[in-house]
């Protein structure tokens, strides 16, 4: 009974090496794209999130609205106040879970109630882990602008940067022109989102 030749044993076992490689490399790169996708959607959502959440607030909450600052320092901690409640934040820093490195913070964006808010209502400083309130991004994100503007007739501009990884994957990380480098390997990611809308104040 004739049996394969090495010859035959040979090609069969290369042909199969590269369907193998083939098909290995088509699954990383689907699983690549799908979390890339993933991140992608969350940080848009969290972007819409804040969005939403600022708007409703200008809305319906009454109060004072105050504006957020023309001058901004990376890393340091501002607030603006929309009736009783105060969001205090910080642009240019990646948010961590762990021990934050020099461009990094326990905090972002924090949103928590404060009876009475007004323009001197001193922000939380969230540079340390014990703050008040409700943190609003996730790790690895960081608030590349954040911009409220009254345009006059209780009409207000609302806009909102989010970023997405590490200072590595950025060009310009710390300033509101923070973007994604062209980079395609590896299996880090990067995002952005940036959504502006106006909303009229409706309550007094």
């Amino acid at each position: 009974m004739a049996g394969f030749t090495i010859m035959e044993l040979l090609i069969a076992t290369v042909v199969f090496g590269v369907v193998l490689l083939v098909v290995t490399t088509a699954i990383l790169q689907f699983t690549r794209v799908y979390y890339k996708g993933i991140t992608e959607s969350n940080v848009q959502e969290t972007a819409r999130t804040i969005v939403d959440s600022i708007s409703q607030s200008i809305q319906f909450s009454g109060g004072v609205v105050t504006e957020t600052s023309s001058s901004i320092t990376p890393g340091s901690s501002y607030a603006f106040c929309i009736g009783d409640r105060q969001y205090s934040y910080q642009v240019g820093h990646q948010l961590t879970d762990g021990t934050p490195t020099t461009t990094q913070k326990p905090h972002a964006l924090v949103h928590t109630p404060v009876a009475g808010c007004t323009s001197s209502t001193p922000a939380q400083n969230l540079s340390s882990a014990a703050v008040t309130g409700r943190e609003m991004l996730a790790p690895s994100m960081r608030l590349a602008r954040m911009e409220i503007s009254s345009r006059g007739d209780n009409l207000y501009e609302i806009r909102v940067k989010i970023v997405y990884g590490d200072d590595d994957l950025l060009d310009n990380p710390t300033t509101a022109d923070a973007k994604c480098k062209n980079i395609r390997a590896g299996t880090q990611f990067c995002a952005v989102s940036d959504i502006t809308t106006t909303v009229v104040k409706r309550v007094e």
